[in-house]
């Protein structure tokens, strides 16, 4: 099984998860995540060490970020067979408590990333 998935969001739960899973089923896992060189260092390390797995720093919020991070996957690998979008943000509460600030980053994570890390497959 030679499958390619990238995977958004992995440094923690789900992703990281999934990460963990899918590389011990044989899959060739990109684990995308931000801050690979600080805040994230250890479990992009951890994830690193385990077979089948390539750590690339991918911020879905930031279109160079992802521009760079799909060029390098697709130079190295020439596709990806399935693309997780797990990077996400959750709010709990009343919708009226958030400012528009902080709607506008959820929106921006959720929604345009997921067609950021899309476009890079649909370009003419």
């Amino acid at each position: 099984m030679n499958k390619i998935v990238f995977i958004t969001g992995t440094s923690t739960g789900f992703g990281k998860l999934m990460t963990i899973t899918l590389s011990q089923a044989g899959y060739t896992v990109i684990a995308g995540m931000r801050g690979t060189t600080d805040k994230n260092e250890a479990v992009a390390k951890e994830l690193s060490a385990l077979s089948n797995v390539e750590v690339v720093d991918i911020d879905v919020t930031d279109d160079s970020s992802v521009k760079k991070a799909f060029e390098g996957v697709l130079s190295k690998y020439g596709k990806v067979d399935v693309l997780v979008n797990n990077a996400g943000l959750a709010g709990f509460g009343l919708v009226e408590a958030y400012s528009i600030d902080q709607i506008k980053k959820f929106f921006e994570v959720n929604f345009y990333g997921v067609i950021r890390t899309y476009k890079p497959f649909y370009q003419a």
